[in-house]
């Protein structure tokens, strides 16, 4: 290549060369489609059909989940090849009940690779609400549902803004809880999107490089995943270090550029010379490196902490300043913004309020809208890349709803996540919460702390707010470990959490050996040297109980049938609460152990797995330690009898309803005038039950009504999915009801007694009587 030479100038990255050395290339085609047919390439592109899709909870998500008003379709009208290009036309006509139609083409399924370069030449269309991309999501929602399995805008544009391209990551965990980080290119010389350009990236292990026409635009190397219910991130290059398909698609209106004008021109089309896509042969791919972050300065006129150290200012609610603004038409909230988005759905107003003397933020809210940030109180800190940071709060509502926590860049930034987006179950009594995050992105000296009360009716009262520097955050892996949200007690049980082992929380035993995790297939495996080796691993901090019954489940194979020994010790490891022999076969398959703890508690006892006496190779994987049952007899209801009064128990009435409760008699008595509109009208419950994943549990109580009369019987989380749902039909007599159910996770439930309108409704005045509420 060396010797080559070219005939003329050419333009190669975006610059003029006459030499042939500069357009060496380290990539090699490996797939593509010039649209030179006379139709689509079947083969190669599938269509998205519709507006919307099903979520993994059977859930309809209108709008492809950003409010979009497009109806995808596969005809010719919205998709087509035509003079060697891929034509998506947007069209303004009323089709299947929405008044827009386009086309979304995808690989799934046909196509799809891990690293490499990805490459569109196209020109886009221009005018209010059109929403052109070329993007790819993960072929295996392999880390959990989006973005924890990452999604890679290779180009995004917003047809009100012509000037510029964007390009994005969205990764962290699922939804709302996720994050993206991205940057806009603003084009050079009077060019716009309708001009043809080439938008490519570059994706390599641990750093993705974005393109136009040949020139670096930007690169990331800062993301992460988790998933629901795992102690740690993913290992780093999570998500993105599996197979992605292509997407191609012009929506219209919605979230991105919102809704079309009347001055938005249709139809038009995103018209697309070629798709490339190229591995990296010319050298090896970059080996990942988790990327470190020192600490940054800050300037003069950084917003300053106070003596306490607090970054915000009047969380109090009780000061006023003569030259900063605060929430209009509400004293006392000077350095505070209220914001709800009609865009999203969103309505709501806020006041103060006192609880045990001290002010509050309270947030009524009308309308919840369709996102977590359709309600907003807001205020804006200086934050220092690389330093540490602790955002704590005081809440309460009247019932269990949800509240998001963001700290985030503004507008500039492109609302940015600096922090985790972290969901927050409040309940009927002040709590206090927190969360840490370290600062990764550039300084923002005005970054953005969000408390995102959207998604519920339910009103919020926020107060004792405090962002403050804290030092580095530094993980004991030893230390006791409270059950995960999954209820599993081991820790990293799949081996695919920490850097750059995927041992984290674990121990080698024995040295010599070969013990460890490969990358590709993600399973511990151990192949002793000799017979007489140490060879195993273990975790220590686990919390056992006294009394409690466990069970601990793994796959397991050998080369050949061979044993190994499980145990559970204490601490210092003298004493041994549970030891089994587990006999592997040469085929993966399911084991487990259970055991019932002796009458002590061990907070921090460990997990010790011998693979020792043999020298052939064993691999375990998906280690779970579960609670099946409690001591024998244990209430999870606390004064289920109404001993104490109606101490642990609340209640909601709505404004329909007019209802009064109390307790007489060592019993729940409910007088109720007029049962509302709602099953949900007059309620009794009991919050915060932690229920186990898996286990089995029984419902039981006593109940009448002097009128006969339904009543519905919920156990439900935060988001009000349902684990049990019943109606006992109620009567003059004292009846005993049971119900049996399993939690497919552990997590904050509640019990409801919902006493409000039913089939026979309106029955007029009548009392309804609870007693011996028992859930074992």
């Amino acid at each position: 290549m060396e010797k080559a030479t070219l005939d003329s100038v050419i333009v190669w990255n975006g610059k003029e060369t006459s030499e042939a050395s500069s357009v060496v290339t380290p990539w090699s085609l490996v797939w593509n489609d010039e649209f030179n047919e006379d139709e689509i390439d079947r083969d190669k592109w599938t269509f998205d059909i519709g507006n919307g899709y099903t979520d993994a909870n059977g859930t309809f998500i209108s709008g492809w989940g950003n409010n979009e008003k497009q109806y995808y379709t596969d005809r010719p009208e919205n998709a087509r090849t035509e003079d060697g290009k891929l034509l998506i036309t947007a069209k303004k006509e009323n089709y299947q009940g929405y008044g827009y139609t386009s086309s979304r083409l995808k690989t799934k399924g046909l196509f799809s690779k891990t690293y490499g370069k990805f490459e569109m030449k196209a020109s886009l269309p221009v005018g209010k609400g059109y929403w052109p991309a070329f993007w790819m999501l993960p072929e295996d929602d392999r880390y959990g549902g989006w973005a924890a399995s990452g999604e890679i805008d290779i180009l995004e544009a917003q047809g009100s803004n012509p000037g510029e391209a964007i390009g994005t990551l969205h990764y962290g965990e699922s939804w709302p809880n996720n994050k993206y980080t991205g940057d806009h290119y603003s084009f050079e010389d009077g060019s716009t999107i309708a001009d043809e350009h080439v938008y490519s990236v570059e994706w390599e292990p641990g750093e993705i490089r974005w393109y136009v026409d040949g020139k670096l635009r930007q690169t990331q190397n800062n993301w992460y995943s988790k998933g629901t219910g795992n102690a740690a991130n993913f290992t780093y290059p999570a998500p993105f270090d599996q197979s992605f398909h292509m997407l191609l698609n012009l929506a219209v209106g919605g979230n991105f550029d919102g809704d079309p004008t009347e001055e938005t021109m249709f139809p038009q089309s995103m018209d697309v010379d070629y798709v490339r896509v190229y591995d990296l042969t010319g050298r090896p791919y970059q080996t990942p490196e988790l990327p470190e972050f020192e600490q940054a300065p800050l300037p003069d006129d950084a917003k300053q902490p106070l003596e306490d150290g607090n970054l915000l200012y009047n969380t109090g609610f009780d000061q006023e300043w003569e030259d900063v603004d605060g929430i209009p038409g509400v004293e006392n909230t000077d350095y505070w913004y209220f914001l709800s988005i009609p865009d999203f759905g969103g309505k709501a107003n806020v006041s103060l309020d006192q609880i045990e003397g001290r002010n509050f933020a309270k947030v009524d809210v009308e309308e919840p809208g369709s996102q977590p940030y359709s309600v907003q109180l807001i205020q804006d800190v200086s934050l220092g890349k690389g330093r540490y940071y602790r955002v704590s709060f005081d809440a309460k509502s009247t019932g269990s709803r949800p509240v998001n926590v963001k700290v985030g860049g503004g507008e500039k930034r492109g609302y940015s996540a600096y922090s985790n987006s972290e969901s927050f179950s409040l309940k009927d009594g002040v709590e206090s919460y927190e969360m840490v995050f370290q600062m990764t992105e550039e300084n923002d000296l005005a970054a953005r702390v969000e408390f995102n009360l959207g998604l519920s009716k339910l009103p919020v009262w926020l107060g004792n707010i405090r962002v403050e520097e804290i030092p580095p955050v530094e993980v004991d892996p030893d230390a006791s470990k409270p059950e995960l949200p999954t209820g599993n007690l081991i820790y990293n049980g799949t081996f695919d959490q920490g850097f750059p082992d995927r041992l984290l929380y674990w121990h080698l035993i024995g040295s010599g050996n070969a013990l460890g995790v490969d990358p590709d297939e993600r399973v511990f495996s151990a192949k002793p040297s000799s017979e007489t080796d140490e060879a195993g691993l273990s975790q220590k901090g686990i919390q056992l109980k006294a009394l409690n019954e466990y069970e601990l489940t793994f796959d397991g194979v050998a080369e050949s049938g061979r044993d190994i020994q499980i145990e559970m010790r204490s601490k210092d490891g003298e004493e041994v609460y549970a030891t089994e022999t587990i006999p592997l076969a040469a085929d993966w398959e399911k084991h487990a152990m259970t055991f019932t703890m002796p009458d002590v508690t061990d907070m921090e006892s460990q997990l010790v797995i011998d693979l020792g006496g043999s020298t052939e190779e064993v691999k375990i994987d998906n280690l779970s330690l579960k609670k099946k049952a409690g001591p024998p007899g244990a209430n999870v209801i606390q004064n289920g009898s109404f001993d104490s009064d109606l101490e642990f128990w609340a209640n909601y009435i709505h404004f329909d309803a007019a209802a009064g409760i109390s307790s007489e008699d060592g019993q729940a008595k409910i007088l109720i005038g007029n049962e509302g509109n709602e099953h949900w009208s007059v309620q009794l419950f009991q919050e915060g039950m932690k229920l186990k994943p898996g286990v089995e549990y029984t419902l039981s109580f006593d109940a009448s009504s002097t009128v006969e009369r339904t009543m519905e019987v919920t156990i439900e989380n935060a988001s009000y999915t349902r684990y049990l749902s019943e109606v006992a039909q109620l009567g003059g007599e004292m009846t005993h009801y049971e119900y049996t159910f399993t939690p497919p996770v552990g997590e904050d439930t509640s019990l409801k007694f919902l006493i409000g309108k039913n089939s026979g409704s309106p029955i007029g005045v009548h009392d309804v009587v609870i007693d011996n509420v028992e859930l074992k």
